[in-house]
């Protein structure tokens, strides 16, 4: 079960430093053993590597540091509040940086952040309601997801980034990818991916509602699953139920890397301007960028997304309903990009330049899917 936030009014600085001060000295004690990078940090696949040097010029510590510190910005944003931490985000360096608001408790604020590692800025008075509505859900939650409810990978399981149909056996329907293998109170074993990969949001739940079938290429496997809730409104999200026959093959907490030994998660996160994330998506595979912006609003149809977030990641259609992680937290679920219709991200690279823009993939936070669902919790190790 995800934590519960602490609650915290601005009567409560005095503790929340109190609170913070031990934490302060334990990240400013040196790391043991750094020295070798891989083997510092095991969790991390050595083959990874790649994709993170290649689209961050990030070595695996730098990326596994920089997801940290954001886990921690997310930490001591939803201890302190929003009353007194307006923003948060990491710097072209990496380093992390508070803006705190002024009033009577700024030193101390400014001080636990500077205690912490971080730089600080002092904030305008007034803060924008986007702001607000970013920073609201970390009053709530806590970044991590401490169940460890994860299952052995088979050569059958189903990861995080795999292909699969939303729409019957006959091969008619959205190509998509799945997301974060969950446990649902009511349902059990579950899929989170996209909202808009279901086709047919009407009859969701219900005896008529869209399968789900695996893809093997342009093959399609036998049903797994069937969509019980979807999301078009200020987030983006769908649920699969897993048939009764299938369930062992949602057991893990993996998210696939084409290629390469799998990424296991070990909780969630919420997203941090300038930290660094990886996608997996069945049609462009593994591949990593920053946190843009987060509170974006993003228009699908008719559809407008409010609660977005937006990274510099390059993703074609088929990636939708893919998971999104910082090291190995959990962010959230792609679910559109700027240059989807393009054939590949070499050539959306290009097109994108010569029109002043960048690939950009906008995603919807995690944590607010869980919030949205009490009691499902991702799969973690």
């Amino acid at each position: 079960m995800r934590r519960r936030g602490l609650g915290l009014s601005m009567v409560a600085v005095s503790s929340v430093m109190a609170m913070l001060a031990p934490a302060a000295a334990a990240a400013a004690a040196p790391a043991v053993g750094t020295d070798s990078v891989l083997g510092a940090h095991p969790v991390l696949p050595p083959e990874l590597a790649d994709a993170v040097a290649r689209d961050l010029g990030l070595d695996p510590q730098q990326f596994l540091d920089r997801a940290d510190a954001a886990r921690r910005l997310a930490e001591f944003a939803a201890a302190v509040g929003p009353e007194m931490v307006t923003g948060t985000w990491l710097g072209d360096d990496g380093r992390p940086v508070v803006a705190i608001a002024d009033g009577p408790n700024y030193g101390e604020v400014a001080d636990a952040a500077s205690a912490n590692g971080f730089a600080t800025v002092a904030s305008a008075a007034e803060i924008p309601e986007a702001v607000r509505s970013a920073v609201q859900p970390l009053l709530e939650l806590l970044p991590f997801d401490p169940s460890f409810t994860a299952g052995p990978i088979r050569a059958s399981s189903y990861l995080g980034g795999d292909s699969f149909l939303a729409g019957t056996p006959a091969g008619l329907g959205l190509r998509c990818s799945l997301g974060f293998n969950a446990v649902d109170p009511t349902h059990g074993p579950v899929n989170i991916t996209a909202g808009h990969c279901n086709p047919s949001t009407a009859n969701t739940g219900s005896a008529a509602s869209t399968g789900a079938y695996p893809m093997y290429g342009s093959l399609v496997g036998s049903k797994f699953g069937s969509f019980y809730r979807t999301s078009r409104s200020h987030n983006d999200y769908a649920l699969i139920d897993i048939d009764d026959a299938n369930v062992g093959e949602f057991e893990s907490n993996a998210v696939r890397v084409p290629g390469a030994g799998p990424l296991h998660v070990t909780g969630t996160v919420d997203p941090i301007v300038g930290a660094p994330v990886c996608k997996s998506g069945s049609r462009t595979g593994f591949s990593c960028g920053t946190i843009l912006s987060t509170g974006r609003s993003v228009a699908m149809g008719e559809a407008v997304l409010d609660r977005s977030f937006a990274t510099s990641i390059c993703a074609l259609r088929g990636d939708s309903g893919g998971p999104i992680v910082s090291g190995t937290l959990a962010v959230g679920i792609a679910n559109a990009s700027n240059v989807g219709d393009q054939p590949s991200c070499e050539v959306a690279t290009v097109v994108s330049m010569m029109q002043g823009q960048r690939p950009e993939l906008f995603a919807t936070p995690i944590n607010d899917v869980l919030a949205e669902n009490p009691g499902l919790t991702i799969r973690t190790s």
